[in-house]
């Protein structure tokens, strides 16, 4: 709509209106101009990144100071990192209108945003931190997107298990990270103040005064990609943390539903019982599709033994086996 309304008030003028939207992703970063800019000559495979402020300060409590996810809100809420309805941050519904944006920047991807794959951190417990602890690493609330190959993008926006070697590990409190990963200039890390009046405010006067200026872009969104298209689905190695009875037979009946939608297990963690009729245990994937694992979970979540829902996020890097503390 944007496009169209530019295309009709620029008929005829000699000097273009410009349409800047700085501050509509990651607040003071300037990601928008990069990705406008800097990217021109060069191939974007992967974006990921923190882009909701208020959902990283709430993580890093639950982490850090083994805060459960309501009291990590209350103080998000008192601190006003969390509107009086937080539903579009905790639900992750912020992050994805803005990966939505920096895809079309990115690829030329055009995509509905409800169809991007959207988990936020409401399921996320105190015992999923420490798995992610006796794993090496944390849990993020990330919007990823990458291509799947020359013709398909994938997108999601998911809690992720991420390494203590990841760019994005230390990201704490409200501040906003992307990293972009390109064939040019490999990995390239955007970090700062991703909300806030005063980060915010820079970027819209950074962008009127880039107009008084008399600076253009060439492209207000970057070009539309005809030949690249969105694909609903992802290949990840994925956490599922069970919640059950303890009885006979669990283990083998895990390994016979993965086993019947190709699903290959890494490993299995579990903490020792405490209560034998409401205990947990994680079970890592392999590499594997968002699909199966999906139907792996709901299979799961059938069995008598199985109390709640199974929650599944993916892991971030393939190589996190190798990048895990010694």
């Amino acid at each position: 709509e944007i496009e169209s309304l530019l295309a009709e008030i620029n008929k005829g003028r000699e000097v273009p209106v410009e349409f800047r939207y700085e501050a509509a992703v990651c607040g003071g970063i300037p990601i928008i101009r990069s990705l406008l800019t800097d990217y021109v000559g060069d191939d974007v495979s992967m974006i990921s990144g923190i882009i909701n402020g208020c959902t990283n300060f709430m993580l890093t409590g639950m982490d850090r100071d083994q805060k459960s996810y309501d009291e990590a809100l209350t103080e998000a809420s008192e601190l006003g990192y969390a509107e009086a309805d937080p539903t579009l941050d905790v639900g992750g519904f912020d992050a994805r209108s803005k990966l939505r944006i920096l895809m079309r920047l990115a690829y030329g991807v055009e995509v509905d945003e409800e169809e991007i794959s959207c988990r936020g951190i409401t399921d996320l417990t105190k015992l999923d931190f420490q798995y992610a602890k006796m794993m090496g690493g944390t849990i993020k609330l990330l919007g990823v997107s990458r291509k799947v190959d020359k013709e398909r993008v994938a997108a999601f926006v998911s809690p992720c298990y991420v390494t203590a070697d990841d760019p994005l590990f230390n990201v704490n409190g409200a501040t906003n990270a992307v990293e972009v990963i390109s064939s040019n200039l490999q990995s390239t890390t955007y970090i700062g103040q991703g909300a806030g009046r005063f980060p915010t405010a820079n970027s819209c006067v950074n962008d009127i005064l880039s107009i008084a200026k008399g600076d253009q872009i060439a492209e207000t969104f970057n070009p539309f990609s005809g030949d690249k298209i969105f694909v609903n689905n992802y290949d990840s190695v994925f956490y599922i943390r069970l919640r059950y009875r303890d009885g006979l037979g669990i283990t083998r009946q895990c390994g016979e539903i993965c086993e019947k939608y190709g699903v290959s297990i890494h490993s299995l963690l579990q903490n020792p019982v405490t209560k034998r009729d409401d205990a947990a245990f994680v079970i890592i994937t392999e590499k594997v599709s968002l699909t199966s694992v999906m139907k792996v979970a709901a299979d799961l979540e059938g069995l008598d033994w199985c109390r709640g829902p199974a929650f599944t996020m993916p892991v971030l890097r393939e190589d996190w086996v190798s990048a895990k503390p010694l």
